[in-house]
């Protein structure tokens, strides 16, 4: 197939209303191999087309939640747009990503130094841009229960898979330190504290961590996940988050 027909094809599956990533990630391979090879097409076509495929080689890495492959992906697409004398439709949503990328890799002076590249008013006023800048500055203030809201108030489905990484990494930070911190968290309390929005999610949440339930308490051995001293797996700095909750933890047990 010439270029511009693998050009259009991949577009045709792009746009579908549930694209198949595993034929999407096809078309990108093809188009990839032709795009290297070809010299015939004007530079106009090639622009628009090397815009394309650098977009949704990132976006598809962004649905899936490859963090690596994002890596790469968004990295290319960041040198190419410093090339385009117009900007792209979708410079926003890739910036947007690319600044969630950095936040949930805990690369933070990266994350600062590209945000500085970025207009005052955008980083306010748009929701791509200013969705990691709130959860940067929530991170940094504890505000726990604002990162949560925002997982159900995403500015694009593209942003699903870095929200999710970050909660998971968040509540591991904060389930960590409630076994560390209780020999006895009555369950509602583990709910709320956790910030799970109904028992099922916190059954499976405790299943996966194997928590002990007694009665309507989890009971945590504090001696054993000391001496194990479990840490995330993500780089996600979290520290200040779980202090706050801890001390609201131990205020309920206090009203308790």
């Amino acid at each position: 197939m010439s270029l511009q027909a693998l050009h259009k094809d991949l577009l045709k599956k792009w746009s579908e209303k549930e694209p198949k990533i595993d034929q999407l990630e096809a078309a990108l391979q093809a188009i990839k191999k032709v795009l290297s090879e070809t010299d015939s097409e004007s530079a106009e076509a090639l622009t628009t087309i090397t815009r394309d495929v650098l977009e949704i080689d990132a976006l598809v890495a962004a649905i899936k939640g490859d963090l690596q492959a994002f890596s790469v992906s968004i990295s290319s697409v960041m040198s190419f747009y410093s090339t385009l004398r117009h900007d792209s439709a979708q410079l926003y949503l890739l910036q947007g990503l690319n600044l969630m990328y950095l936040l949930v890799s805990n690369r933070l002076s990266d994350f600062h130094v590209f945000l500085e590249q970025i207009d005052q008013s955008i980083q306010t006023n748009n929701p791509y841009i200013s969705t990691p800048v709130k959860l940067e500055q929530w991170l940094m203030e504890g505000a726990y229960n604002k990162i949560v809201l925002t997982e159900k108030n995403i500015p694009s489905p593209y942003y699903t898979s870095f929200i999710r990484i970050m909660m998971d990494t968040v509540r591991g930070e904060i389930a960590l330190n409630l076994e560390r911190s209780f020999k006895r968290l009555p369950v509602r309390d583990a709910q709320q504290l956790l910030l799970l929005d109904d028992q099922p999610r916190l059954t499976q949440f405790a299943n996966e961590r194997k928590w002990k339930l007694e009665g309507s308490a989890y009971v945590f051995d504090n001696e054993e996940k000391m001496e194990t001293n479990e840490a995330p797996k993500s780089s996600l700095d979290t520290q200040r988050i779980a202090r706050q909750t801890i001390y609201y933890a131990k205020q309920l047990e206090m009203i308790v």
